[in-house]
C-alpha cells in the first residue's frame, strides 16, 4: 500500500498536478505553513535564496535537531538579505520551539512521505530530481548526510555531522548504516559544499570520502545563553523536586541511551564509586540502539537503588535545571562529532567530564578533562577527586563557563550565511 501511494505521488509530479495545503499545527491559531508540489520562488537581485531541509525538526530533536532549529532560527533573525525557504519529508510533527521558527518562513514545503522510502526510490530511479519539483532556486542545503538527485547545475551544500556509521559501524544501529552508507560517499562527492562541526569530523570526511579540506567548512554549534546559564542552586533544586522528585546530590549524562555513548562503561565506573559518594546518577535521553541491552544492565547492579532514568525531555529548555543542579556531567562517549549535552552544561557551570575522542576534545578545550573511555580506573578517580575537593569543584566550574562562551549559534548562522554567499556568487 505504501509503494502504491509513492508511486501514485511520483506520477502526480510527472503529471504536473499542484496541491496548496493551508493548515494550523499544534492548534496555534492564524499560523499557518504553505506546503505545494510545484513553486517558483521569485527573489530580487539582492537577495540569497536558499532551500533548507528541515526533516531533522520533525519528531523529537536530537543533537543534529538542534544544531539546525538554532542555526536557521540566526539566520532569520540576523539576515535580511537571505530568502529561505523551507522543506521536508516525513509524518512527524514539529515541535512547538520549532513551530515558532519556521512560521517566520514565508513557504514551506512539506512532502509526507516516509524518508526512507523516498530514499530508496531515489537510489534505484533517481527521478524525479528535487530540483523538478521547485523552481527557480540554485542553493539547496541538504542538512542531514543525503543529496537527493539533483541537476549538475545546481549548487548545493550538504551538512555532515560525523562518520560513526562508517568508522565504528558496531556502536550504530543497522537502520542507521543501511540508511547512509549507500550513498556517503557519492552524495560529499556530488555537493559542491560540505559544512560539517567539528575539525575531527572535517578530517575524517576529507580522510574517508576522498574530499578536498577546502570543499570542507567547520561551524561550530553554539549555545543559547538564554537558556544554558547558571541560576541559583536552590532554584534549580526545588524546580526538580517539584517536577521530578529528584534526590540530591546527583551525577548526571545526558544524550541517546545507545552503545556508542558508552552507557555500559558509565555505569561500569559508578557501579566501582557508588558506595564512595552519596551522588546519585542520573540519565537523561531517548532511547537508541541496543537500550533495552543497557537499560536491563542496571537491574542487575547493586547501585540499580541508585540510578534515576528520565528518558526524553521534550522540552528542552528544562535541561537548565538539570545542568545547574548536578554537581558533574559524566560524558564517556566512544565517538562524537561535537557533543552538545557538555557545552550545555559548561554553560550552566557544570563541571564535566568526558572521553578523549571524537571531536569532545574540542568542546572541552585544551584545560577541559577528557579520558580515555575504557580508562574506567582513570574515571573513577577523576570523579571522586572531583566531588571530594570544593575549590577543585569551584574552579573547574569557573573554566567551564568560559570554555562554553566561545560558542556562539550566532557564529553558527555566520558560517553559513558565508558559505550561502560564497556559492551564490560562483
Amino acid at each position: 500500500m505504501l509503494l502504491l501511494y509513492v508511486l501514485l505521488f511520483i506520477l502526480g509530479m510527472y503529471l504536473n498536478c499542484t496541491m496548496e495545503q493551508h493548515y494550523n499545527i499544534l492548534s496555534l491559531k492564524h499560523n499557518k505553513l504553505q506546503s505545494s508540489l510545484f513553486m517558483n520562488i521569485i527573489t530580487n537581485d539582492s537577495q540569497i535564496s536558499v532551500i533548507i531541509d528541515l526533516t531533522p525538526l520533525r519528531g523529537e530533536k536530537t543533537g543534529i535537531g538542534n544544531y539546525i532549529h538554532y542555526t536557521l532560527k540566526h539566520l532569520l533573525s540576523n539576515y535580511n538579505d537571505l530568502l529561505i525557504t523551507g522543506l521536508s519529508f516525513g509524518f512527524h510533527k514539529f515541535q512547538e520551539d520549532s513551530l515558532e521558527i519556521i512560521q517566520q518562513i514565508k513557504r514551506h514545503i512539506h512532502y509526507p512521505l516516509p524518508v526512507r522510502i523516498l530514499y530508496k526510490w531515489w537510489k534505484y530511479i533517481s527521478k524525479p530530481k528535487i530540483d523538478f519539483l521547485i523552481k527557480d532556486v540554485s542553493l539547496f542545503h541538504f542538512t542531514n548526510y543525503y543529496l537527493p538527485p539533483i541537476n549538475k547545475s545546481k549548487k548545493t551544500v550538504l551538512t555532515i555531522y560525523d562518520l560513526s556509521f562508517l568508522t565504528h559501524p558496531q556502536w550504530v544501529s543497522p537502520k542507521i548504516i543501511h540508511l547512509f552508507k549507500p550513498t556517503i560517499f557519492n552524495s560529499a562527492q556530488k555537493a559542491t559544499h560540505i559544512i560539517t562541526c567539528s575539525e575531527k569530523s572535517k578530517t575524517d570526511i576529507s580522510t574517508i570520502l576522498n574530499i578536498p579540506p577546502e570543499k570542507v567548512t567547520v561551524s561550530y554549534p553554539g549555545i543559547d545563553k538564554s537558556i544554558f546559564h547558571p541560576v541559583d542552586k536552590e532554584e534549580s533544586h526545588h524546580y526538580l523536586k517539584k517536577n521530578y522528585s529528584i534526590k540530591l546530590p546527583y551525577i548526571l549524562f545526558v544524550g541517546t541511551i545507545e552503545e556508542r555513548k558508552n552507557i555500559t562503561g558509565l555505569l561500569t565506573i559508578y557501579e566501582k564509586i557508588h558506595k564512595q559518594i552519596p551522588h546519585h546518577l542520573v540519565l537523561i535521553g531517548k532511547k537508541g540502539y541496543q537500550s533495552e541491552k543497557i537499560l536491563s544492565q542496571i537491574q542487575t547492579m547493586e547501585s540499580s537503588h541508585k540510578i534515576l532514568y528520565l528518558d526524553y525531555i521534550k522540552n528542552h529548555t528544562e535541561l537548565k535545571w538539570f545542568y545547574n543542579s548536578a554537581d558533574l556531567l559524566i560524558f564517556p562517549s566512544f565517538d562524537e562529532g561535537f557533543g552538545i549535552p557538555p557545552l550545555e552544561a559548561m554553560a550552566c557551570g557544570c563541571p564535566t567530564i568526558v572521553s578523549n575522542q571524537g571531536a569532545l576534545p574540542e568542546v572541552v578545550g585544551p584545560d577541559g578533562i577528557a579520558i580515555h573511555p575504557q580508562d574506567f580506573d582513570q574515571f573513577s578517580t577523576t570523579i571522586i577527586n572531583i566531588l571530594s575537593d570544593k575549590e577543585l569543584h569551584n574552579n573547574l566550574k569557573q573554566r567551564s563557563i568560559k570554555q562554553a562562551e566561545k560558542f556562539d549559534w550566532a557564529i553558527t548562522a555566520r558560517t553559513h550565511y558565508e558559505v550561502y554567499k560564497k556559492l551564490e556568487s560562483i
